[in-house]
């Protein structure tokens, strides 16, 4: 918006669209060096998730990844990015016999692959497993590793057969590879993060932060989560509930569900059902849905949205500016519009459906 008033010139600009990409380089052993601000992510943290922002450079931790994101001026977050933990003082393991006694800063390498794996292998909280692009771990029979301290996964990893990563206590989960046959789950925790993989199944709760992006999910289920970021991501079925903060920035979806007193940023949602409820706060931008429903007290704010029908039911509020429904449905709720298209309405004696 451009305009003038007397002597005085003014432009205000509204950006509501995230940005897309964080642009960093490394040095081995520890060096980092950033072309842009960003924001570190505060994954210890369940309340104070956002941190300070860095820019230059920094020094790898020992132990512990980063987590940063790029953030503009009007504070939108996206691209998120990881930083694995130092390779220095690592030691490689022998894969002559499966991985076992994981106690210090370890690491596969694709010289001595493939690596085996047979039950349940435990990552203890002060210890780190890192594999090297290029590795093969087999399981003999269905296998699991249980993440209380941290495991770093790069591309190019493949898994043969069934194995699962639960993720625990101060467990710290890195998954960037697509060769994937397991699944991945959390309770607890204070990290996962998952990039580029094709999963049937994530299921998380209770840990602090939850990064999926780029990848191809046929199920995920988040329950108290401290803070989800869902980024450019296929994902069939989608159920969050009791989450403090939710991002989701590019999502393809069946069907979602939201519940349980959750915030929620979406931008660029493509899905065939989203259902919104109890207590629930959401903003949807840009996005093209086909049945919407928002249950039990939802807040919800939408620009530049279509719906083929929406339904508000039992003192929901909505509020809409540039944007198109077919069919509304209004049961003891309200409905705010600016500048929309809306073909059909009903509406209770209880409702109200006005402009602002």
């Amino acid at each position: 918006m451009v305009g003038s008033y007397q002597e005085f010139l003014f432009k205000v600009i509204i950006d509501t669209i995230p940005p897309t990409s964080t642009i960093f380089t490394t040095r081995d052993p520890n060096l980092v060096i950033l072309e842009n601000e960003v924001l570190k992510i505060n994954y210890e943290n369940r309340i104070n998730f956002f941190g300070e922002k860095i820019t230059g450079s920094f020094k790898r931790d020992e132990k512990a990844p980063f987590l940063f994101c790029n953030i503009d001026e009007a504070k939108n977050m996206g691209g998120f990015s990881i930083v694995p933990p130092s390779i220095s003082n690592i030691t490689p393991l022998d894969s002559k016999t499966p991985i076992s006694g994981i106690n210090n800063k370890n690491i596969l390498l694709s010289s001595k692959s493939p690596y085996k794996i047979v039950g349940r292998v435990v990552i203890p909280e002060k210890a780190v497993l890192f594999f090297e692009p290029g590795v093969e771990l087999k399981s003999i029979g269905k296998s699991g590793i249980t993440v209380k301290g941290t495991v770093y996964i790069p591309e190019n990893v493949s898994f043969s057969g069934y194995i699962s990563f639960d993720v625990s206590e101060n467990g710290k989960f890195v998954s960037k590879t697509k060769n994937f046959d397991g699944e991945i789950s959390s309770n607890g925790g204070q990290l996962v993060y998952i990039e580029n993989a094709h999963l049937e199944n994530v299921n998380v709760s209770k840990t602090n932060v939850v990064v999926i992006k780029n990848s191809v999910i046929s199920s995920i289920n988040a329950k108290h989560i401290a803070f989800l970021v869902l980024e450019n991501s296929t994902i069939t079925n989608l159920n969050i509930a009791n989450t403090r903060e939710v991002i989701l920035n590019n999502i393809d979806s069946t069907n979602s569900r939201v519940e349980g007193l959750t915030n929620i940023n979406i931008y660029n949602l493509r899905s065939k059902s989203l259902t919104v409820a109890d207590f629930s706060n959401i903003v949807i931008r840009f996005s093209q849905i086909e049945k919407v429903t928002f249950e039990r007290g939802v807040y919800f704010h939408g620009k530049n949205v279509e719906f083929a029908s929406l339904k508000l039911n039992t003192f929901c509020v909505g509020k809409f500016y540039k944007s198109k429904i077919e069919k509304v449905e209004t049961l003891k709720s309200k409905l705010l519009k600016r500048l929309v298209e809306i073909e059909n309405i009903v509406s209770d004696k209880k409702s109200t459906i006005e402009d602002y």
